[in-house]
């Protein structure tokens, strides 16, 4: 490859074509989960017509994606390093398809549950392999927008799966639906078709000639020997094992990385998300219709918009103010939640409205304030950071190990939210929600250095030389 390919004419930089490689892999990656918890939410009701399916069963079969993620998170952090990321994706791409086929055409529910768990893995695995590649393989300048458009695909393929089920809402669409989404992994498999596979992978095995040819691939030609001799430095020789990522010397990214695995499931969203009904009901949306338009506009576009926030202003503003204010930001939409639920729920006893109250206007305007500030903050800067904090020779368990909290922690409040309900209340719940996000906030505040401008292996020096507080260099 010569200075003048592609877009870097003159300037050594590399063909713009292969970071459109890269950011496809990370938006197909994101894609996957998104796609699928948009559409099962409008399919449940004729899924359980089709099967004559119980709520158990139902609930199940809306369920199972989850654990099946938790444990693809697991295997995926193995198969990238084993593999290769580009190996990892292989794998979930093809483990995706198949259950995503089988799923539509189920004869049986039970058929479903087994396809959906196979579909699920398909999800962890590429929850690990995809941001870790694009962390690898994408310049430090644009690195946090590029893996925000992580969580913009996931948020933008919710939405889209919101659509669909607007769109298509009779008899054995959902089938259709479901099968649909087998494009993603056919998608995703061709594009790993013809990107090389990340070079810290390829120099941990002593590949450096590859290694040099993955770093062309995506980084200017002036700057590939510096970013070849600085991974290298950053490797160290032999296998790494599970004593290494539980070591006292990597302790504190680690807690990190889970820290901001769980706060971002434990800040509510899943449960603005799954008591979406019931919230637009409180404010004035009586039909299913009205409802499920109003979870796509106010819940599903709002989400995809405001990630784009994220993506236009993490690298410039940082990683740290984008989390702090959204925590902030969440924190005082979900007072706003609870105490307008306080004030509707001595109502709900009596005759049904049938125009919106002033709590239901305010419930709707904390709803949609909340999922604004989550969508330009944790939502996408959670993976960003876990994916760029971690030594690339253990990068890959550590990133298992945060994105199966990330799984684990949504599959208990999911599983758990009604018996949250029962106990607290609408109100308790969601100020229960706002606590934790101010905690969120003080956990960041306390722990989370700015990773803005520098590069993977700057960030694993800082954990080492004590230099969490350093402001980074600037990038040319």
């Amino acid at each position: 490859m010569t200075a003048s390919d592609g877009g870097g004419r003159g300037r050594g930089r590399p063909p713009r074509r292969n970071l459109v490689a890269v950011v496809s892999v990370v938006v197909f990656s994101g894609a996957f989960f998104g796609y699928d918890q948009g559409v099962i939410s409008g399919a449940l009701r004729d899924i359980r017509q089709t099967f004559q399916a119980d709520t158990f069963a139902t609930e199940v079969a809306a369920s199972w994606v989850t654990p099946g993620a938790l444990v693809g998170a697991l295997i995926g952090g193995h198969l990238a390093d084993r593999f290769g990321r580009r190996g990892a994706l292989w794998v979930a791409a093809a483990t995706f398809v198949l259950g995503t086929l089988v799923q539509a055409v189920a004869p049986v529910i039970g058929v479903l549950f087994v396809a959906r768990l196979v579909l699920g893995l398909g999800i962890g695995v590429a929850s690990v392999a995809g941001p870790m590649y694009a962390a690898e393989a994408a310049p430090e300048r644009i690195r946090g927008s590029l893996l925000a458009i992580y969580q913009f695909s996931t948020t933008f393929a919710i939405f889209v799966g919101y659509l669909a089920d607007e769109l298509f809402d009779t008899g054995d669409s959902w089938r259709y639906l479901l099968g649909a989404a087998a494009l993603l992994g056919v998608a995703l498999a061709l594009v790993t078709t013809v990107i090389p596979d990340s070079a810290v992978w390829l120099l941990r095995r002593g590949d450096r000639r590859r290694a040099e040819a993955s770093l062309r691939a995506t980084t200017p030609a002036r700057k590939v020997s510096e970013k070849l001799q600085s991974i290298e430095q950053s490797l160290d020789t032999g296998k790494a094992g599970w004593g290494e990522v539980l070591s006292h010397r990597w302790r504190r990214p680690l807690v990190l990385g889970v820290g901001l695995a769980l706060f971002q499931q434990l800040t509510g969203i899943n449960g603005i998300i799954y008591y979406a009904d019931s919230i637009f009901s409180a404010a004035g949306f009586h039909t299913p219709q009205s409802q499920l338009a109003a979870t796509t506009w106010a819940i599903g576009a709002v989400d995809s918009l405001f990630t784009l926030v994220a993506v236009a202003f993490l690298d410039r503003l940082g990683r740290r103010p984008l989390l702090l204010v959204g925590l902030l930001g969440m924190a005082v939409s979900l007072v706003v939640v609870s105490v307008s639920f306080a004030r509707i729920a001595p109502a709900a006893a009596g005759a049904a409205q049938h125009r919106p109250t002033d709590a239901g206007i305010f419930l709707l305007v904390g709803v949609v304030m909340f999922v604004a500030f989550y969508a330009m903050s944790i939502g996408p800067v959670a993976w960003t950071v876990i994916n760029e904090i971690f030594p690339g020779r253990i990068r890959g368990r550590c990133v298992a190990i945060a994105s199966a909290t990330h799984w684990g922690t949504e599959y208990l409040i999911t599983q758990f939210f009604l018996s949250m309900l029962s106990a607290l209340g609408r109100s308790g719940v969601f100020a229960l929600f706002a606590g934790t996000c101010v905690l969120g906030f003080l956990f960041v505040w306390r722990y989370l250095p700015e990773t803005k401008g520098r590069t993977l292996e700057q960030i694993q020096r800082m954990w080492t030389t004590g230099a969490h507080a350093r402001r980074p260099r600037r990038s040319s």
